[in-house]
């Protein structure tokens, strides 16, 4: 997984990817913080820059977009969810430029 924060984009073993610019920021987000759980209060600060209501689903509803392009096209799945908690990003390799 390469993310070029300059150009905006992103690729997954040489494949683009088409992502939306929130779906990028969460990307970016998620691989700057590999290996630890994101939860969605967080995402909601990151990526939107306003605190959500707890209730909301639009995080679930980007993080299901993304899965489907930066995930379903793959054997190894990338993004994990931790139920109740939030998300983790699981990668032996990615790259942020």
């Amino acid at each position: 997984l390469e993310i070029d924060m300059r150009r905006h984009k992103a690729t997954r073993s040489g494949t683009p990817l088409n992502l939306t610019p929130k779906e990028f920021l969460l990307l970016a987000h998620l691989v700057r913080s590999a290996g630890e759980v994101v939860s969605r209060a967080e995402i909601a600060e990151q990526v939107w820059d306003i605190g959500f209501k707890t209730d909301t689903n639009v995080v679930d509803v980007v993080v299901r977009r993304l899965r489907a392009k930066v995930d379903d096209p793959f054997k190894t799945k990338l993004i994990h969810t931790i139920r109740g908690v939030g998300y983790i990003l699981i990668a032996r390799e990615n790259r942020i430029t």
